[in-house]
Protein backbone atom coordinates (compact mmCIF):
# COMPACT_ATOMS: atom_id res chain seq x y z
CA UNK A 1 0.00 0.00 0.00
CA UNK A 2 1.45 3.59 -0.62
CA UNK A 3 0.98 6.23 1.77
CA UNK A 4 1.11 9.53 0.70
CA UNK A 5 1.86 12.04 2.96
CA UNK A 6 2.27 15.83 1.92
CA UNK A 7 3.69 17.98 5.08
CA UNK A 8 2.59 21.81 5.37
CA UNK A 9 6.08 22.74 6.08
CA UNK A 10 7.34 23.74 9.46
CA UNK A 11 5.50 26.91 11.74
CA UNK A 12 4.68 27.36 15.35
CA UNK A 13 2.05 29.35 17.55
CA UNK A 14 1.50 31.55 20.45
CA UNK A 15 3.54 33.41 22.83
CA UNK A 16 7.13 33.68 24.59
CA UNK A 17 9.15 36.48 26.15
CA UNK A 18 12.90 36.87 26.04
CA UNK A 19 14.07 40.21 27.79
CA UNK A 20 12.24 43.60 28.14
CA UNK A 21 12.51 47.38 29.02
CA UNK A 22 9.72 49.58 30.21
CA UNK A 23 10.11 53.54 31.29
CA UNK A 24 8.86 55.40 33.89
CA UNK A 25 7.34 58.49 34.33
CA UNK A 26 10.73 60.47 35.70
CA UNK A 27 12.13 58.74 32.24
CA UNK A 28 14.21 55.87 34.31
CA UNK A 29 14.44 52.82 32.61
CA UNK A 30 13.07 49.86 34.07
CA UNK A 31 14.23 46.26 33.87
CA UNK A 32 13.15 43.24 35.58
CA UNK A 33 14.02 39.13 34.89
CA UNK A 34 9.42 39.18 35.06
CA UNK A 35 8.05 41.35 32.02
CA UNK A 36 4.91 42.62 33.88
CA UNK A 37 2.76 42.18 30.82
CA UNK A 38 0.02 39.13 31.55
CA UNK A 39 -1.83 37.25 28.96
CA UNK A 40 -5.70 37.66 30.42
CA UNK A 41 -6.94 35.42 28.47
CA UNK A 42 -6.65 33.58 24.70
CA UNK A 43 -9.41 32.45 22.09
CA UNK A 44 -7.58 30.52 19.33
CA UNK A 45 -10.36 30.33 16.88
CA UNK A 46 -9.48 27.41 13.82
CA UNK A 47 -12.05 28.18 10.72
CA UNK A 48 -11.72 24.84 8.76
CA UNK A 49 -14.56 24.51 6.45
CA UNK A 50 -12.63 23.58 3.25
CA UNK A 51 -9.50 21.29 3.09
CA UNK A 52 -6.68 22.25 0.57
CA UNK A 53 -5.92 20.76 -2.23
CA UNK A 54 -2.84 18.19 -2.33
CA UNK A 55 -1.94 19.45 -5.66
CA UNK A 56 -2.71 23.61 -7.22
CA UNK A 57 -2.74 24.39 -10.92
CA UNK A 58 -2.34 28.44 -9.96
CA UNK A 59 -2.04 30.59 -7.81
CA UNK A 60 -5.30 32.36 -7.81
CA UNK A 61 -6.78 28.33 -6.71
CA UNK A 62 -3.98 28.04 -4.02
CA UNK A 63 -5.17 31.64 -2.42
CA UNK A 64 -8.78 30.87 -3.00
CA UNK A 65 -8.17 28.51 0.13
CA UNK A 66 -9.92 29.61 2.85
CA UNK A 67 -8.81 27.55 5.86
CA UNK A 68 -7.31 29.65 8.94
CA UNK A 69 -6.36 29.83 12.24
CA UNK A 70 -6.89 33.31 14.53
CA UNK A 71 -5.37 33.89 18.10
CA UNK A 72 -7.13 36.49 20.24
CA UNK A 73 -4.85 37.39 22.95
CA UNK A 74 -5.90 40.29 25.79
CA UNK A 75 -2.80 41.85 27.08
CA UNK A 76 -2.74 43.94 30.38
CA UNK A 77 -0.22 45.87 31.84
CA UNK A 78 -0.22 45.37 35.40
CA UNK A 79 3.33 47.95 35.77
CA UNK A 80 2.87 52.12 36.80
CA UNK A 81 4.92 52.80 33.61
CA UNK A 82 4.33 52.17 29.75
CA UNK A 83 5.96 49.72 28.19
CA UNK A 84 6.40 49.31 24.30
CA UNK A 85 7.13 45.48 22.98
CA UNK A 86 8.36 44.14 19.90
CA UNK A 87 6.66 40.85 18.69
CA UNK A 88 7.72 38.40 16.60
CA UNK A 89 4.93 36.38 14.67
CA UNK A 90 6.42 32.78 13.18
CA UNK A 91 4.58 31.71 11.04
CA UNK A 92 6.91 28.96 8.83
CA UNK A 93 7.42 28.03 4.81
CA UNK A 94 4.37 27.52 2.88
CA UNK A 95 3.35 23.92 2.17
CA UNK A 96 4.49 21.37 0.11
CA UNK A 97 1.49 21.96 -1.67
CA UNK A 98 1.36 25.95 -2.35
CA UNK A 99 1.38 26.92 -5.75
CA UNK A 100 4.92 28.34 -6.47
CA UNK A 101 5.87 28.50 -9.83
CA UNK A 102 5.45 30.43 -12.56
CA UNK A 103 5.36 28.44 -15.96
CA UNK A 104 5.54 32.03 -18.28
CA UNK A 105 9.25 32.88 -16.43
CA UNK A 106 10.11 29.70 -15.14
CA UNK A 107 10.84 31.49 -11.57
CA UNK A 108 9.71 29.80 -8.38
CA UNK A 109 7.04 32.16 -6.68
CA UNK A 110 7.73 32.48 -2.69
CA UNK A 111 5.80 34.15 -0.12
CA UNK A 112 2.14 34.22 -2.48
CA UNK A 113 0.14 34.57 0.76
CA UNK A 114 1.45 36.97 2.86
CA UNK A 115 -1.54 39.25 1.94
CA UNK A 116 -4.00 36.56 3.55
CA UNK A 117 -2.21 37.20 7.48
CA UNK A 118 -3.32 40.01 9.51
CA UNK A 119 -2.37 41.58 12.78
CA UNK A 120 -4.18 43.83 14.78
CA UNK A 121 -4.62 45.68 18.14
CA UNK A 122 -8.03 46.75 19.34
CA UNK A 123 -9.36 45.90 15.95
CA UNK A 124 -6.94 48.08 14.16
CA UNK A 125 -4.80 46.59 11.82
CA UNK A 126 -1.17 47.16 12.42
CA UNK A 127 1.91 47.61 10.34
CA UNK A 128 4.34 44.51 10.31
CA UNK A 129 7.81 43.90 8.80
CA UNK A 130 8.14 40.17 7.12
CA UNK A 131 11.34 38.86 8.12
CA UNK A 132 12.94 35.62 7.55
CA UNK A 133 15.50 32.79 9.50
CA UNK A 134 17.15 30.01 8.33
CA UNK A 135 15.51 26.51 9.94
CA UNK A 136 15.54 23.28 7.93
CA UNK A 137 11.93 22.95 6.72
CA UNK A 138 11.26 19.53 8.47
CA UNK A 139 13.03 20.48 11.44
CA UNK A 140 11.49 21.29 15.30
CA UNK A 141 11.25 24.65 16.78
CA UNK A 142 13.91 25.42 19.28
CA UNK A 143 12.83 28.86 20.90
CA UNK A 144 16.44 28.82 22.25
CA UNK A 145 17.95 28.44 18.69
CA UNK A 146 15.23 30.00 16.25
CA UNK A 147 14.78 33.38 18.01
CA UNK A 148 18.89 34.48 18.04
CA UNK A 149 18.35 34.09 14.38
CA UNK A 150 16.41 36.82 13.79
CA UNK A 151 18.98 39.42 13.47
CA UNK A 152 18.82 43.24 12.97
CA UNK A 153 21.74 43.64 10.56
CA UNK A 154 24.65 40.95 9.41
CA UNK A 155 24.75 38.68 12.33
CA UNK A 156 27.75 38.07 14.64
CA UNK A 157 29.85 34.94 13.83
CA UNK A 158 33.30 34.47 15.43
CA UNK A 159 34.40 33.21 12.14
CA UNK A 160 32.42 34.34 9.33
CA UNK A 161 31.94 38.03 8.66
CA UNK A 162 30.50 40.15 5.71
CA UNK A 163 33.78 41.52 4.06
CA UNK A 164 36.00 38.40 4.39
CA UNK A 165 37.76 37.35 1.48
CA UNK A 166 36.39 34.22 -0.76
CA UNK A 167 38.29 32.50 -3.39
CA UNK A 168 36.41 31.10 -6.56
CA UNK A 169 38.36 28.38 -8.47
CA UNK A 170 37.09 27.29 -11.87
CA UNK A 171 38.43 24.15 -12.97
CA UNK A 172 37.58 21.97 -16.40
CA UNK A 173 37.68 17.97 -16.12
CA UNK A 174 39.14 15.92 -19.25
CA UNK A 175 40.79 12.70 -20.25
CA UNK A 176 38.65 10.57 -18.44
CA UNK A 177 37.35 7.16 -19.69
CA UNK A 178 34.36 7.12 -19.30
CA UNK A 179 33.65 4.18 -21.14
CA UNK A 180 35.53 1.89 -18.86
CA UNK A 181 34.80 3.85 -15.79
CA UNK A 182 31.50 4.85 -15.45
CA UNK A 183 31.49 5.84 -11.87
CA UNK A 184 34.53 7.63 -11.99
CA UNK A 185 35.35 9.91 -8.94
CA UNK A 186 37.86 13.24 -8.31
CA UNK A 187 39.11 14.59 -5.53
CA UNK A 188 41.32 16.30 -3.37
CA UNK A 189 42.84 16.28 -0.22
CA UNK A 190 42.07 19.01 2.24
CA UNK A 191 44.09 19.33 5.97
CA UNK A 192 43.14 23.06 7.85
CA UNK A 193 42.93 24.63 10.38
CA UNK A 194 38.93 25.75 10.37
CA UNK A 195 39.12 29.23 12.32
CA UNK A 196 41.82 30.30 9.43
CA UNK A 197 40.13 28.93 6.36
CA UNK A 198 36.31 26.84 5.38
CA UNK A 199 35.98 25.02 2.19
CA UNK A 200 32.33 24.82 -0.30
CA UNK A 201 33.10 22.46 -3.25
CA UNK A 202 29.73 22.68 -5.37
CA UNK A 203 28.41 19.04 -6.63
CA UNK A 204 30.19 17.61 -3.43
CA UNK A 205 29.40 14.04 -3.46
CA UNK A 206 31.64 12.47 -1.07
CA UNK A 207 33.88 12.70 1.97
CA UNK A 208 36.99 10.10 2.81
CA UNK A 209 39.03 10.49 6.21
CA UNK A 210 42.56 9.35 5.41
CA UNK A 211 45.86 9.46 7.62
CA UNK A 212 46.74 12.83 5.83
CA UNK A 213 42.95 14.68 6.16
CA UNK A 214 39.79 14.73 4.17
CA UNK A 215 39.69 13.90 0.61
CA UNK A 216 36.78 15.78 -0.87
CA UNK A 217 34.86 13.85 -3.85
CA UNK A 218 33.27 14.76 -6.78
CA UNK A 219 31.71 12.92 -10.16
CA UNK A 220 34.49 13.10 -12.63
CA UNK A 221 32.69 13.85 -16.19
CA UNK A 222 34.38 14.88 -19.22
CA UNK A 223 33.49 18.96 -20.22
CA UNK A 224 32.24 19.91 -17.19
CA UNK A 225 33.34 22.46 -14.60
CA UNK A 226 34.31 21.53 -11.16
CA UNK A 227 33.88 24.73 -8.28
CA UNK A 228 35.55 25.36 -5.48
CA UNK A 229 35.10 27.97 -2.58
CA UNK A 230 38.00 28.48 -0.33
CA UNK A 231 36.38 31.37 2.43
CA UNK A 232 39.38 33.00 4.18
CA UNK A 233 43.18 32.48 4.29
CA UNK A 234 44.49 30.53 1.15
CA UNK A 235 46.16 27.84 1.89
CA UNK A 236 49.91 27.25 1.37
CA UNK A 237 49.70 24.62 -1.62
CA UNK A 238 47.86 25.11 -4.05
CA UNK A 239 44.56 22.24 -4.87
CA UNK A 240 46.20 18.94 -6.04
CA UNK A 241 43.58 16.86 -7.76
CA UNK A 242 43.67 13.25 -8.26
CA UNK A 243 41.26 10.65 -10.09
CA UNK A 244 39.67 7.17 -9.22
CA UNK A 245 37.56 4.38 -10.30
CA UNK A 246 34.51 5.24 -8.20
CA UNK A 247 33.81 6.78 -4.95
CA UNK A 248 35.78 4.50 -2.96
CA UNK A 249 38.73 6.33 -3.50
CA UNK A 250 41.09 4.17 -3.83
CA UNK A 251 42.24 3.21 -6.97
CA UNK A 252 43.55 5.75 -8.84
CA UNK A 253 43.32 6.09 -13.11
CA UNK A 254 43.72 8.66 -15.27
CA UNK A 255 42.63 12.54 -15.60
CA UNK A 256 43.39 15.62 -16.46
CA UNK A 257 41.84 19.06 -15.00
CA UNK A 258 42.72 22.32 -15.69
CA UNK A 259 42.38 25.80 -13.54
CA UNK A 260 39.93 27.87 -15.89
CA UNK A 261 39.26 30.22 -13.52
CA UNK A 262 39.97 32.49 -10.31
CA UNK A 263 37.80 35.12 -9.19
CA UNK A 264 37.82 37.25 -5.53
CA UNK A 265 34.88 38.23 -4.22
CA UNK A 266 33.50 39.39 -0.52
CA UNK A 267 31.55 36.52 1.82
CA UNK A 268 29.01 39.25 1.40
CA UNK A 269 28.39 39.19 -2.65
CA UNK A 270 29.59 35.23 -2.30
CA UNK A 271 26.25 34.55 -0.10
CA UNK A 272 24.03 36.53 -2.31
CA UNK A 273 24.28 34.59 -5.12
CA UNK A 274 21.05 33.06 -5.29
CA UNK A 275 19.24 36.48 -3.89
CA UNK A 276 17.28 38.61 -5.31
CA UNK A 277 15.00 41.66 -4.35
CA UNK A 278 12.20 40.12 -6.38
CA UNK A 279 12.24 36.96 -3.62
CA UNK A 280 11.00 39.43 -0.94
CA UNK A 281 13.85 38.33 1.42
CA UNK A 282 15.87 40.93 2.61
CA UNK A 283 19.83 40.95 1.91
CA UNK A 284 20.68 40.88 5.30
CA UNK A 285 18.19 38.00 6.11
CA UNK A 286 19.75 36.17 3.65
CA UNK A 287 23.22 36.92 4.62
CA UNK A 288 22.05 35.31 7.73
CA UNK A 289 20.34 32.40 6.86
CA UNK A 290 23.43 31.42 4.26
CA UNK A 291 26.12 31.45 7.38
CA UNK A 292 23.59 29.81 9.91
CA UNK A 293 23.42 27.33 7.64
CA UNK A 294 27.18 27.14 7.05
CA UNK A 295 27.69 26.58 10.36
CA UNK A 296 25.30 23.67 10.66
CA UNK A 297 26.66 22.03 8.36
CA UNK A 298 30.38 22.23 8.78
CA UNK A 299 31.64 19.16 8.80
CA UNK A 300 34.67 20.17 10.85
CA UNK A 301 38.26 21.07 9.94
CA UNK A 302 36.38 24.07 7.76
CA UNK A 303 34.71 21.67 5.22
CA UNK A 304 31.28 22.21 4.41
CA UNK A 305 28.57 19.22 3.74
CA UNK A 306 27.19 17.73 0.82
CA UNK A 307 23.77 19.20 2.08
CA UNK A 308 25.36 23.03 1.77
CA UNK A 309 23.76 25.22 -0.60
CA UNK A 310 23.76 29.27 -1.40
CA UNK A 311 19.82 28.70 -2.19
CA UNK A 312 18.08 28.53 0.46
CA UNK A 313 14.77 29.70 -0.46
CA UNK A 314 13.11 26.42 0.61
CA UNK A 315 14.45 26.47 4.29
CA UNK A 316 13.35 29.82 5.25
CA UNK A 317 11.46 30.31 8.38
CA UNK A 318 8.90 33.48 8.19
CA UNK A 319 8.27 35.72 10.75
CA UNK A 320 6.08 38.95 11.23
CA UNK A 321 7.56 41.53 13.44
CA UNK A 322 5.64 44.42 15.05
CA UNK A 323 5.29 46.69 18.00
CA UNK A 324 2.54 47.01 20.92
CA UNK A 325 2.57 49.89 23.09
CA UNK A 326 0.65 49.53 26.96
CA UNK A 327 0.41 52.13 29.19
CA UNK A 328 0.23 51.66 32.68
CA UNK A 329 -2.44 49.59 33.90
CA UNK A 330 -4.35 49.10 30.47
CA UNK A 331 -5.42 46.01 28.95
CA UNK A 332 -5.53 45.43 24.52
CA UNK A 333 -6.82 42.57 22.40
CA UNK A 334 -4.25 41.64 19.81
CA UNK A 335 -5.38 39.70 17.43
CA UNK A 336 -3.21 37.53 14.79
CA UNK A 337 -5.20 35.93 11.67
CA UNK A 338 -3.22 33.05 9.45
CA UNK A 339 -4.06 30.62 6.61
CA UNK A 340 -3.81 27.21 8.30
CA UNK A 341 -2.08 24.50 6.00
CA UNK A 342 -2.93 20.77 7.47
CA UNK A 343 -0.10 18.31 6.72
CA UNK A 344 -2.36 15.38 4.29
CA UNK A 345 -2.03 11.80 4.82
CA UNK A 346 -3.66 10.37 1.80
CA UNK A 347 -2.83 6.64 2.84
CA UNK A 348 -6.75 5.96 3.13
CA UNK A 349 -10.03 5.68 1.75
CA UNK A 350 -10.35 9.34 2.63
CA UNK A 351 -7.53 11.71 3.47
CA UNK A 352 -7.03 12.59 6.67
CA UNK A 353 -5.56 16.15 7.99
CA UNK A 354 -3.52 16.61 10.66
CA UNK A 355 -3.31 20.30 12.55
CA UNK A 356 -0.59 21.26 15.12
CA UNK A 357 -0.49 24.53 17.36
CA UNK A 358 2.41 25.26 19.82
CA UNK A 359 1.19 26.37 23.24
CA UNK A 360 4.22 25.34 25.44
CA UNK A 361 5.72 29.28 24.65
CA UNK A 362 3.48 30.94 26.06
CA UNK A 363 4.80 29.73 29.19
CA UNK A 364 7.40 32.43 29.31
CA UNK A 365 4.92 35.01 30.43
CA UNK A 366 4.16 36.34 33.80
CA UNK A 367 1.18 35.16 33.43
CA UNK A 368 -1.79 33.34 31.36
CA UNK A 369 -4.81 33.45 32.04
CA UNK A 370 -8.47 31.45 30.37
CA UNK A 371 -7.54 29.20 27.31
CA UNK A 372 -10.76 28.79 24.87
CA UNK A 373 -9.99 26.82 22.08
CA UNK A 374 -12.75 26.79 19.18
CA UNK A 375 -12.58 24.34 16.12
CA UNK A 376 -15.70 25.79 13.30
CA UNK A 377 -15.50 23.15 10.96
CA UNK A 378 -18.10 20.28 9.09
CA UNK A 379 -15.82 17.39 9.50
CA UNK A 380 -15.22 15.26 12.14
CA UNK A 381 -12.34 15.05 14.64
CA UNK A 382 -10.71 11.63 14.91
CA UNK A 383 -7.86 12.49 17.45
CA UNK A 384 -7.20 15.49 19.72
CA UNK A 385 -3.97 15.67 22.33
CA UNK A 386 -5.76 17.78 24.64
CA UNK A 387 -8.75 16.01 25.95
CA UNK A 388 -12.18 17.06 26.75
CA UNK A 389 -13.35 18.96 23.80
CA UNK A 390 -17.45 19.14 23.37
CA UNK A 391 -19.13 18.57 20.04
CA UNK A 392 -20.91 22.14 19.29
CA UNK A 393 -23.46 23.55 16.49
CA UNK A 394 -20.46 24.63 14.76
CA UNK A 395 -17.41 21.67 15.23
CA UNK A 396 -16.09 21.76 18.48
CA UNK A 397 -15.14 23.51 21.92
CA UNK A 398 -12.57 23.30 25.06
CA UNK A 399 -12.05 25.83 27.37
CA UNK A 400 -9.35 26.03 29.82
CA UNK A 401 -8.30 27.44 33.23
CA UNK A 402 -4.62 28.26 31.88
CA UNK A 403 -2.46 26.41 29.77
CA UNK A 404 -1.94 22.83 29.72
CA UNK A 405 0.85 20.44 29.31
CA UNK A 406 2.06 20.07 25.97
CA UNK A 407 1.05 21.04 22.70
CA UNK A 408 -2.10 21.14 20.35
CA UNK A 409 -2.44 18.52 18.21
CA UNK A 410 -5.72 17.17 16.49
CA UNK A 411 -7.22 15.24 13.26
CA UNK A 412 -9.62 15.97 10.80
CA UNK A 413 -11.11 14.48 8.56
CA UNK A 414 -14.38 14.26 6.21
CA UNK A 415 -16.14 11.00 7.26
CA UNK A 416 -15.95 10.01 10.85
CA UNK A 417 -14.42 6.15 10.41
CA UNK A 418 -12.06 6.63 6.96
CA UNK A 419 -10.10 3.08 7.76
CA UNK A 420 -7.15 2.32 5.96
CA UNK A 421 -7.63 1.12 1.84
CA UNK A 422 -7.43 -2.69 1.61
CA UNK A 423 -7.73 -2.99 5.59
CA UNK A 424 -11.02 -2.40 8.18
CA UNK A 425 -11.16 -0.21 11.07
CA UNK A 426 -8.77 1.90 12.03
CA UNK A 427 -6.42 4.61 10.51
CA UNK A 428 -2.89 5.67 9.83
CA UNK A 429 -2.02 9.24 10.83
CA UNK A 430 1.39 9.92 9.30
CA UNK A 431 4.05 11.45 11.81
CA UNK A 432 4.79 14.11 12.91
CA UNK A 433 1.67 16.19 11.80
CA UNK A 434 2.66 19.83 11.62
CA UNK A 435 0.86 22.42 10.39
CA UNK A 436 1.16 26.06 9.57
CA UNK A 437 -0.35 27.65 12.42
CA UNK A 438 0.52 31.02 14.05
CA UNK A 439 3.14 32.40 16.25
CA UNK A 440 4.15 35.12 18.35
CA UNK A 441 7.01 35.64 20.46
CA UNK A 442 7.89 38.86 22.15
CA UNK A 443 11.84 39.44 21.28
CA UNK A 444 12.07 42.79 23.85
CA UNK A 445 10.69 45.57 25.18
CA UNK A 446 11.48 48.88 24.98
CA UNK A 447 10.53 52.93 25.51
CA UNK A 448 12.65 55.45 24.37
CA UNK A 449 13.94 58.25 26.97
CA UNK A 450 12.31 61.89 26.07
CA UNK A 451 13.52 64.86 26.59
Amino acid sequence: MCIMVLSAGAAWANSAQTSWEGQNRAGIIITDETCPLIVESELLTFDVQEFPENYYRSKEEYLSYQGKVTAEYTFHNPADYEVTATLAFPFGNEPDYAYDHNPDTEVRERNTDTGKYDIAVDGEKISSQLRHTFSYRYGQFDLEKDLPRLADGYMYDWFYNPDMKVTKYVYEVSGVDEDAYSAADLAFLWKADRSTRRVFLEDHSGLKNSEEGMLLSSWAENGKDKVVYIIGKLPDEPIEWKFYENGACTDEIAGSITLVETTEMTLKDFVKSYWTEESGVSETDWYNAVITQFNLSDFGQGILSTDTSLDVSENLMRWYKYDITLGPGETIVNTVTAPIYPAIDGGGKVPVYGYEYLLSPASTWADFGKLDIVINTPHYMLDSSLKGFEKTESGYALSLDGLPEGELEFTLCSEEKPGIAGRTGGYIIAVPLIAAAPGLLLLFKRRRKTE
